[in-house]
Order: C-alpha cells, then structure tokens, then sequence
C-alpha cells in the first residue's frame, strides 16, 4: 500500500491532479499546484500560509480557531518551511 502523499509546504493531501510542475513541466510530486507555481512558492512565510488558509477553510464545522491550530502544529514539520528556517 501506498503512503499518501502530502504538499511539503500547506500539507493538502496530493495525487496526481494537484502536484506542482517545475517550469520545464515536470512534475514535483513534493508540493501542490497552490504553493509551488512555475518554480516559485507562493508563500513567503508560514504566516502568510496560515493566514490565508485560515481566511479561506474556516466552516462551522470547522472553524479558524480549529483551523489555525491545526496549521500551526503541522506546517513547521513540513520539507520546505524545514529548509528555509
């Protein structure tokens, strides 16, 4: 059985509709298509992710409380916010 594979910057679930593509097309299977566009991130801190995950996620179910926490826990474990501390 296969690992899911996660985005290495937001930590979204991937498959093979939402990996990133380098600028020569290929495909990076370690980001999705949000935060790695054409060979850039999208983010520039991992506040400016949360924020905006925040503003855009929160549900009733799911409210921003609930969303920043869980942002906050994950997002520093993850590949690319690891490289650029």
């Amino acid at each position: 059985m296969d690992s899911m594979k996660i985005c290495q910057c937001c930590g979204m679930p991937l498959d093979e509709t939402t990996f990133s593509r380098e600028p020569d097309g290929t495909v990076n299977e370690d980001y999705c298509k949000w935060c790695y566009v054409d060979g850039k991130f999208t983010y520039e801190s991992k506040e400016q992710l949360i924020d905006f995950c925040v503003a855009h996620l929160a549900t009733p179910e799911w409210p921003a409380e609930q969303i920043r926490a869980h942002m906050e826990a994950v997002v520093p474990t993850l590949k690319h916010w690891k490289q650029v501390e």
